[in-house]
């Protein structure tokens, strides 16, 4: 209540209470790739366009590139749902690698699929699931597999130097790490391994306070897909997932391909699809139709479901046959998944599905793609829902209504099943009088997405005593049969 003067009566408005926490959209598809024959006008180059739903066609995109094929086979799994894509065309070059480029582009002028750290503010969506078909399968020879430290690393650091690596390729990034007690560089980690150098580039540090500048040698070799790489940066912006497409040709290469990658943002998934088009079976790359999936299942069963165990619908086969069963551990569909892969089985029950669980990451504790997603969901949401308390006066009356906030959203998810439970409460650690003199108020929360469940025992044990029931009942049978004769005799 203002204190102000008034000779009159007034009524003021209270807004105190929780407020609701309303699920963000985890189903919004980020769709890069290429049309050539796209109309400038309506897909704009390097620019986001969004579809919506799944009712009629998509004109002006032309027949040939990427695009089409994919917002087909995204549509082909909605099912009775709308599903949103956020399309982003790039201009297809002179070979592969010249549009892989062009779909990685560029973080300063927002080009390929930095256009989609528009999306927000442009369109009000956030992706929160990015594929490119047929540019994440590629496993480039000759990127900066690693980088040596040379001679005795420098002298006098007191901060991180900046890393530059210079070459007739492209995109190679890398940082360095210190050892503050010495003033040296102990390490330099490839962030980005770049593709398209015929010769090691040159490595070059700057920075950080030396007295001497330390040296360091690039190796080349295979390295991580670019565009999977790029889009992994992106997701950890977005709290989205990446699902990129294995090289489709053996086990053994897929197998090689998630060695390149340790996160839980990434679903890999092996073979290519078989799709019926223009009389004939064709492959194609099946990010897209999984990403339409994992859409689908979010809005017909939860944002906390796996896609695997479900039918991937449009398609009649896979590339490669994957010898699959589900009790026998030595099956290639099992090898693959126990490797982070999943894979297009054909199903003992019937259909086409998709079959696995797992991430390519080291964390025991961050190995299923579903819980990555829903933690994701649950953050986002709580974070989007805090809005109207920023810049609200300290009061107990504000701290109870945020922490009921996300009490009543805790238990809504609880009772959906899309946790296992969760609690709020302040940390007297964190919370102290200073940081609150100072703006910062600190909630803290728990809960625990539910793992798929993907392995079942059913301990069978043989039970010779039921042969005496077995007697017991033929004899009162005989009995009963017996007697029946003789009062009919």
């Amino acid at each position: 209540m203002a204190d102000i003067f008034l000779h009159g009566v007034e009524t003021i408005e209270r807004n105190n209470g929780p407020r609701p926490v309303e699920t963000i959209d985890t189903g919004i598809i980020a769709l890069i790739g290429t049309a050539p024959d796209a109309s400038d006008t309506l897909w704009p180059i390097n620019q986001v366009v969004p579809v919506y739903g799944s009712n009629g066609p998509v004109t002006g995109l032309g027949e040939t590139g990427t695009l089409l094929d994919a917002i087909e086979g995204i549509f082909d799994q909605a099912g009775r749902v709308s599903q949103t894509v956020l399309v982003v065309r790039v201009e297809e070059g002179e070979d592969i690698w010249e549009t892989i480029s062009n779909i990685v582009g560029n973080s300063a002028t927002l080009t390929g699929m930095h256009a989609l750290r528009a999306a927000k503010a442009d369109h009000g969506l956030t992706p929160k699931l990015i594929v490119a078909p047929g540019f994440t399968s590629q496993r480039p020879a000759d990127g900066v597999a690693s980088i040596a430290v040379g001679g005795s690393g420098g002298d006098g650091y007191t901060s991180v130097p900046t890393v530059t690596i210079t070459g007739d390729g492209s995109g190679a990034e890398a940082e360095a790490v210190i050892n503050s007690e010495t003033g040296k560089v102990t390490e330099i980690v490839i962030t980005k391994p770049g593709f398209g150098y015929t010769v090691a580039p040159t490595v070059t540090l700057t920075g950080g306070g030396a007295t001497t500048q330390a040296t360091a040698t690039a190796t080349l070799g295979s390295v991580a897909n670019p565009v999977t790489v790029e889009a992994l940066s992106l997701a950890r912006k977005f709290r989205a997932g990446v699902i990129k497409d294995a090289p489709a040709t053996s086990t053994s290469a897929a197998i090689s391909d998630r060695g390149d990658y340790d996160t839980d943002r990434l679903l890999i998934v092996e073979p290519m699809a078989k799709v019926f088009k223009d009389g004939a079976a064709v492959a194609q790359p099946a990010s897209a139709r999984v990403a339409g999936l994992q859409a689908r299942v979010d809005y017909s069963e939860g944002f906390w479901v796996s896609p695997s165990n479900h039918v991937i619908e449009g398609i009649v086969g896979a590339s490669r046959p994957i010898e699959h069963s589900i009790m026998d551990p030595s099956a290639e569909s099992q090898l693959l998944n126990r490797n982070a892969v999943a894979a297009i089985v054909r199903a003992p029950s019937g259909g086409f599905k998709l079959w696995g669980n797992r991430v390519p990451s080291s964390d025991p504790l961050a190995q299923f793609w579903s819980v990555r997603r829903a933690h994701d969901t649950i953050i986002d949401s709580i974070e989007r829902a805090s809005e109207p308390f920023i810049d609200k006066p300290f009061s107990v009356q504000v701290l109870v209504d945020i922490a009921e906030t996300v009490n009543s959203a805790l238990r809504r998810w609880a009772a959906l099943g899309a946790t296992l439970g969760g609690r709020v409460w302040l940390d007297p650690g964190l919370n102290t009088k200073e940081t609150w003199a100072s703006g910062h108020l600190y909630i803290s929360y728990d809960a625990e997405a539910p793992a798929p469940i993907e392995h079942i025992t059913f301990m069978f044990s043989r039970n010779t005593g039921y042969y005496e029931t077995l007697s017991q009942n033929a004899i009162r049978e005989i009995s009963r049969i017996a007697g029946t004769s003789l009062t009919a005799a």
